[in-house]
């Protein structure tokens, strides 16, 4: 299987600079391409909200008026690259990558592919099919940050589709687990550590202490936690410093063990304020919400079904990182993430197959036609 237009649209894309919170010059793009397919398109004010350049784009084509409005997203940022992606293509292997100096960009690229090649497909077809909204995000590899400010009222579609999962075609994530980001500012107090070290509070001593009695690594099946960065000190040796910081994060796919390991991160709080005599300022952020869907549930089963229409065996995952899935399910309306043939993203050695990333664009058409058949 080749098709052309994906590839090229693919080398095109993953070659334009592209940064979170700097997703203007791909989004002039995108929205070009959907114009020129006869969507109507609407850009949202995201980026004044989280300090960007660009804000989510939501499109609708319109199609037969009693069909399923159906939703298709991918995200529109990528992470940190020095700007300069250049993909190679091995046509002996199938796969698109890079020299390993950079990204390739594929998560997730290859998902705002995917849903332009569905898009010409169910153009050039005269099967029916319901409306499409789609909904290209920013700033996602940032804590998913862009996608929590879509306007949700907007969408009609109570079915998702986000392209945006590593992985061999067939892979429908089902589950997704919520994230909080967490900080400590621990504020000892300065001396000279040679005339009067008794006189300071070593806040690095308290930061240890700190980092020992709250979680980290895997805590069970369901929940992860990191200890990310740590902060502290100056140049000048010969003073008790006075402050330290400590950052990181925490997830899982189960609502409990989500609360009770918050708990544990503010439990900590007075009792090292209490025993080092240093003062804590702590602040956490839910960035989002789990979500966990059934096998049978709407998009997970049509999904299934287009798969095995392509000739894919699907097979039903649990996601370890959040996606724009996560806001669409907590707001009403029932998503999966879905494998799109790309694999060890964020890192140099990323790479997509090729046959996997056609065949999604044929996948994704089929959605939309089987969600039209009475």
């Amino acid at each position: 299987m080749e098709n052309k237009q994906m590839l090229e649209e693919f080398l095109e894309l993953v070659q334009i600079p592209v940064n979170s919170r700097n997703e203007r010059q791909i989004a002039d793009v995108l929205k070009a391409k959907l114009e020129a397919l006869g969507l109507e398109v609407t850009e949202e004010d995201t980026g004044a909200k989280i300090g960007g350049n660009a804000g989510n784009i939501r499109a609708v084509l319109r199609g037969t008026a009693d069909c399923e409005p159906l939703l298709f997203s991918a995200h529109m940022d990528r992470v940190a690259n020095n700007g300069a992606i250049k993909p190679i293509v091995d046509e002996e292997k199938g796969i698109v990558h890079t020299d390993g100096s950079t990204i390739l960009a594929a998560d997730d690229v290859a998902g705002l592919c995917i849903i332009l090649e569905a898009l010409r497909k169910l153009k050039a077809s005269d099967k029916p099919h319901g409306d499409i909204e789609v909904a290209f995000s920013v700033c996602e590899e940032f804590g998913i940050l862009g996608g929590r400010h879509f306007d949700f009222s907007k969408f009609r579609a109570k079915s998702g589709y986000v392209f945006d999962a590593e992985g061999d075609i067939g892979g429908i994530a089902i589950q997704a687990p919520a994230k909080c980001s967490y900080c400590y500012k621990i504020h000892g107090k300065a001396s000279h550590a040679g005339e009067a070290p008794e006189k300071g509070i070593n806040a690095i001593r308290a930061a240890a202490a700190l980092i020992l009695a709250i979680p980290d690594n895997r805590q069970s099946a369901n929940s992860t936690a990191n200890i990310a960065s740590v902060h502290a000190g100056g140049p000048a040796l010969n003073i008790v410093c006075d402050y330290a910081e400590v950052n990181g994060e925490m997830r899982s796919t189960d609502a409990g063990e989500f609360e009770a390991l918050l708990k544990k991160y503010a439990d900590v709080v007075p009792v090292i304020e209490k025993e080092y005599g240093v003062k804590v300022d702590y602040s956490s952020d839910v960035l989002y919400k789990a979500f966990c869907l059934n096998e049978s549930s709407r998009p997970a089963a049509l999904t299934a079904k287009a798969l095995q229409k392509c000739g894919v065996e699907p097979k039903f995952e649990k996601s370890g990182g959040g996606m724009d899935a996560n806001h669409f399910n907590a707001n009403g309306i029932e998503t999966v993430g879905i494998a799109v043939g790309y694999f060890n993203c964020h890192t140099g050695e990323e790479y997509l197959k090729l046959e996997d990333f056609y065949k999604c664009g044929e996948m994704a058409a089929q959605i939309a036609w089987l969600a039209a058949e009475k």
